[in-house]
């Protein structure tokens, strides 16, 4: 009897073996056992790992003078967005109370594993799945205003800013969700940089473009220590292989296979995306390979391969993340200039990368048999006909429309609340000195020898005009010409500020 049943009669007659109630909330993914939650929760713990890439990357990408003000800001993401998705994200994004909608769900906020519900394991299982994409979502718009946005505000931006994200993460995974009952496709986490890029964008164009980013033609700013972003780089290429293998949300009944081909499908974007930035980056700069160029082509290629990890062939994967690196590299420049000061790169890594991935899943994407994942279907290219293309259209509009409305209204409202936006002068003071005091040698405008703790409150701050310093590598200690500053070369100096004519230096003897 049961041979003879569709597989969509075989789906349904699968879900009515499993206790529903108010409290489930694992659309999707109500067919999980031991193993398959042991395997979730692995992936979930490499996963939050990804945090610690995010913030080297990001304070790799800033000036010296303010990464551990990123460093700090991605700290508020994890523990204040933490808190948001438990108290009203998770609810809004996968509840199915009473007054659920096809916009936003409504149930199991302030959610708890309820012991005698058969449906506790998998809701706290999917909460903890998911609260490392709510806070990555948060992380992107910390990289948008980067350098020149208020801790104390942002703390309270990223706690309401896990709106847009649980809203659109419903719409997209929610049983209740519109996008969801359309039938999109978004395996692991496209939502994410839609929504957070699109928010990102809003928040760079509402608190406007760094002192001096724009001076005199000046369209570009240094990194801070490149070396940082090439380790969060990697850190996050490690994490996101088990993000996308972790989209199977299981290795049972088949999921295993798609697990496998998922992690590889990503490897195989990346390597694509790598070895176009390099190229194209030596060709471009003759013979000079820009960090920038090489790490932003990678991390798009990641974002991209989210959507449609083990839904596309392994060449298209290649092809489809150099493409990837191609577009985001090349779209640098103008958002230059149209004028956004976007640090991080979050309109062209994070909302095109998730714009692109969601593209492929309508072009190029197979029906995972004996998974439901596409509903049958197949994409455009592949030829399933324009539904599904159709579809992830549809999702591109609707995701990018929440995240950059949600996120210049969210804007406005902080605000109001608290001023987000540095003065001038501790802008160019650098935020680790003004609002966390942390001495940085790289800063010229911090005194040197490093004041007493009570002198480094901002108000007290006594700065000195000491230049920026290039120190040949033979000196081993030098004194500038003024006699009062006096420093060993093995600290290492850059020109991550604003530069200015250098001292003479004068070799000991």
């Amino acid at each position: 009897m049961v041979n003879n049943l569709t597989l969509e009669e075989a789906i349904e007659a699968t879900f009515h073996r499993f206790p529903r109630n108010e409290s489930y909330v694992v659309p999707g993914f109500y067919d999980i056992n031991s193993a398959d939650a042991t395997f979730a929760i692995a992936m979930c713990l490499m996963i939050f790992q990804m945090q610690t890439g995010f913030a080297l990357v990001e304070a790799g990408i800033v000036r010296s003078k303010n990464s551990i003000n990123i460093m700090m800001k991605n700290i508020a993401d994890v523990c204040i967005g933490g808190l948001a998705w438990w108290v009203f994200g998770f609810g809004l994004a996968f509840g199915r109370g009473f007054w659920s909608t096809p916009f936003f769900g409504a149930g199991d906020f302030f959610v708890d594993m309820k012991f005698g519900d058969a449906l506790a394991a998998p809701v706290i299982t999917l909460f903890f799945y998911q609260m490392s994409y709510a806070t990555t979502s948060n992380t992107i718009v910390s990289g948008a205003i980067a350098e020149r946005a208020s801790f104390p505000a942002y703390c309270l931006l990223t706690f309401i800013m896990t709106l847009p994200y649980s809203i659109g993460a419903g719409w997209v995974w929610g049983e209740h969700g519109f996008l969801r009952n359309l039938g999109v496709v978004d395996l692991s986490g496209g939502v994410i940089h839609i929504v957070g890029g699109a928010a990102g964008v809003a928040c760079a164009w509402f608190i406007g473009p760094r002192i001096g980013r724009y001076d005199k033609g000046k369209e570009t700013l240094p990194m801070g220590n490149p070396m940082n972003a090439c380790v969060g780089m990697f850190i996050l290429w490690w994490g996101w292989l088990a993000f996308n293998a972790g989209c199977a949300y299981g290795i049972t009944g088949g999921k295993w296979a798609y697990a496998a081909r998922g992690g590889c499908g990503t490897a195989l974007a990346t390597w694509g995306a790598g070895a176009f930035s390099i190229i194209y980056s030596m060709v471009r700069n003759k013979g000079r390979v820009d960090i920038y160029e090489v790490v932003t082509g990678i991390l798009c290629a990641l974002i991209m391969i989210n959507s449609s990890c083990f839904l596309m062939p392994n060449f298209i994967c290649v092809i489809t993340g150099a493409m990837a690196a191609f577009f985001s590299i090349t779209m640098i420049p103008w958002m230059d200039k149209i004028g956004i000061d976007d640090p991080i790169g979050v309109y062209c890594i994070h909302w095109f990368g998730g714009i692109w991935g969601y593209l492929t899943v309508g072009l190029f994407a197979e029906d995972p048999v004996p998974l439901s994942t596409t509903s049958g279907r197949s994409g455009l290219i592949m030829g399933g006909g324009f539904w599904l293309f159709s579809i992830q259209c549809i999702a591109i509009v609707s995701l990018t429309l929440l995240g950059f409305f949600g996120g210049l209204l969210i804007m406005w409202i902080c605000n109001k609340i608290m001023p987000i936006r540095l003065d001038p002068e501790s802008e160019e003071k650098g935020c680790d000195l003004v609002e966390h005091g942390v001495y940085d040698v790289n800063n010229s405008y911090a005194p040197y020898p490093p004041p007493s703790i009570d002198d480094m409150k901002p108000s007290n701050v006594k700065f000195d005009n000491v230049a920026r310093l290039s120190i040949p590598n033979n000196y081993d200690s030098f004194v500038s010409n003024s006699g009062s500053f006096r420093m060993r070369s093995n600290f290492v100096f850059d020109r991550s500020d604003s530069v200015r004519s250098s001292p003479k230096l004068t070799p000991r003897v």
